[in-house]
């Protein structure tokens, strides 16, 4: 029974969940076996673990049908009877949860049945409470199309056909908003995945689509007409260019000042939404060389921290990619005072089993930026990490402070090391891995420049960094080329 599908779902359920639960199975409109009861009781001594000798299907059997030959069929049948219970439950409690989606049920029982004077009070109330609560809804559009359909429906069994235009308009309009909302999110969501992943695809339906959408005539038309968010629709479509192209500034520029002129007809969800949007334009461009962005993603971490938008929620823990891109984005626009406040007020925010090692790593990297490069070394020891992303940090900022400290023949076996991390990682886009390949290649120039002490190394190793514009930390490279005597 330990493996058993009722038992498995039993062991995810919360202690209110349990004697919730316990009330439900015991209602005779959802259950009207008690054996299934007796089973649950028999199973609930064991909770949380579940992990009790007495829970084999022999002994269960042997507590509900004492003195009887054991049957593993019937077992078997309760067993099933109480995971399908299970289900039940939790499709009921998300149910009780859902407000609008009990009340939407509602209304198209309502819709066949000879009630039209409470049907039309009962839509009528609801529309207005998700118009006047939008951030209660998860997809006020999507329930709105509901409801129009609901209320063509019930015209047309009622004879009023002559409402029935109304409703079918305002159906479209309201799934039109909907469709394109999310099909301009998961093409942003597809750009940030293929950039971030090294992810392609040969069929690609929704690129094909909005390719040939002509955007800028349904906007100016949603915009002529006064549609209702229609401010929404332009934000994603802005965002969407800006993925589709980081070199194109003036996307970005649009972007960013509708963004935050439009702060008041968005919901703080939306907004939010749309905040975290503006972050990973900001990385891309950052990523493919624009390094004077970093002042502009710095403003935006800022602007998040300031007004609480920099979680989904006050509860949810802080992730360690937030927690990094915040603190280097402040390191890298210079913000070196800023950078430590962060650091040490935002750690509790972390998982307890990441704080140690992302703080040694944080440490790290702020005392590198002050020069205390034996204490860089100190931090980079304690870190313990499975992140792709925080191992490359680990290795480059060892290797640089391994320069700083004239270390040059563990600085070259470091730059091995850090090649084979890159070439055997599949999940690294060519773009990333290139900029740190180009990083190595630059590292092993000025490490020689350095060792032969010559002018012709110095000139060399810079006209290198000029014609390779992707790389990492292209201002340190510069900065250390030009003290070769």
């Amino acid at each position: 029974m330990h493996k058993s599908k009722s038992v498995l779902l039993l062991s995810s359920f919360s202690a209110a969940e349990m004697k919730s639960f316990g009330d439900f199975v015991r209602s005779p409109y959802f259950n009207k076996n008690t054996r299934v009861v007796s089973l649950f009781d028999e199973l609930r001594k064991d909770y949380p673990g579940f992990t009790s000798k007495s829970i084999t299907k022999e002994r269960l059997y042997n507590k509900l049908f004492k003195g009887k030959p054991y049957n593993d069929q019937v077992i078997k049948n309760l067993n099933t009877e109480l995971f399908k219970l299970e289900r039940e439950f939790l499709a009921h409690d998300m149910l009780e949860r859902e407000s609008f989606e009990k009340t939407l049920m509602l209304i198209t029982n309502l819709t066949t049945r000879d009630a039209g004077q409470l049907f039309d009070k009962e839509t009528l109330a609801v529309e207005l409470l998700a118009r006047d609560n939008p951030g209660a809804v998860k997809e006020l559009h999507l329930l709105l199309y509901r409801m129009e359909e609901e209320r063509f429906t019930n015209a047309i069994i009622n004879n009023r056909q002559a409402e029935a235009t109304v409703h079918i308009l305002k159906a479209g309009e309201y799934l039109v908003h909907y469709f394109l909302k999310h099909l301009l999110r998961l093409s942003i969501n597809n750009r940030i995945n293929e950039f971030s992943f090294n992810i392609s695809s040969d069929v690609n339906l929704l690129d094909n689509v909005i390719r040939n959408l002509d955007m800028n005539k349904v906007l100016a038309y949603m915009e002529t007409n006064n549609i209702e968010h229609s401010i929404h629709i332009k934000l994603l479509y802005y965002a969407m260019l800006c993925n589709l192209n980081v070199n194109d500034n003036s996307a970005y520029i649009s972007f960013k000042e509708l963004l935050f002129s439009s702060k008041e007809k968005l919901t703080k969800t939306e907004f939010q939404h749309l905040l975290h949007l503006l972050e990973s334009i900001i990385a891309q461009k950052i990523n493919s060389g624009k390094l004077e962005f970093y002042n502009d993603l710095h403003e935006t971490y800022d602007y998040e921290l300031k007004n609480d938008m920099y979680k989904p929620s006050k509860q949810a823990p802080m992730t360690v990619m937030k927690y990094r891109n915040i603190y280097l984005s402040a390191l890298k626009a210079g913000k070196f005072d800023w950078a430590e406040r962060f650091i040490h007020d935002y750690r509790d925010e972390l998982q307890k089993k990441d704080r140690q090692s992302i703080e040694e790593l944080s440490m790290a990297q702020l005392n590198f930026e002050k020069r205390n490069f034996g204490e860089t070394l100190k931090h980079l020891q304690k870190v313990r990490t499975s992140q792709i992303f925080y191992k490359i940090d680990v290795k480059m900022l060892s290797l640089m402070a391994l320069y700083e400290l004239s270390h040059f023949e563990t600085a070259i076996a470091a730059i091995e090391s850090f090649k084979k991390l890159l070439a055997n990682n599949k999940t690294l886009t060519e773009q990333y891995r290139e900029k740190n390949r180009n990083f190595l290649s630059l590292m092993g120039y000025l490490i020689k420049g350095r060792i032969d002490n010559f002018q012709g190394s110095k000139d060399e190793l810079l006209k290198k960094i000029e014609e390779t514009p992707v790389t990492a930390n292209r201002k340190w490279l510069i900065r250390k080329t030009e003290e070769l005597k």
